[in-house]
């Protein structure tokens, strides 16, 4: 699946994102958004793939954001909160 790069994407720039400490959002907040977003994308994958396939240019919007700035872990948290927002409609 495409989706798999994209979060491995995703996962790298948190990762690299967590040299820099942010009031707003932390590194451990990072992480558990990144892996809550992965478990979502996943079930959303599986149980609506048309929706999964209809949100695949924001998630991909999402990776390329993150990944032009990877110290800016507030901007990293918040694109993860906005795609979380997305598949939970």
């Amino acid at each position: 699946m495409r989706i798999l790069p994209l979060l491995a994407a995703l996962a790298t720039v948190t990762a690299l994102s967590a040299c820099k400490d942010e009031v707003s959002c932390t590194e451990a907040e990072a992480q558990k958004k990144a892996t809550e977003l992965a478990n979502k994308i996943t079930e959303v994958g599986t149980a609506d793939p048309s929706k999964m396939a209809a949100l695949m240019p924001k998630l991909q919007e999402l990776s390329t954001k993150a990944a032009a700035a990877p110290d800016d872990l507030a901007a990293t948290c918040k694109a993860m909160d906005d795609l979380m927002a997305e598949l939970s409609k």
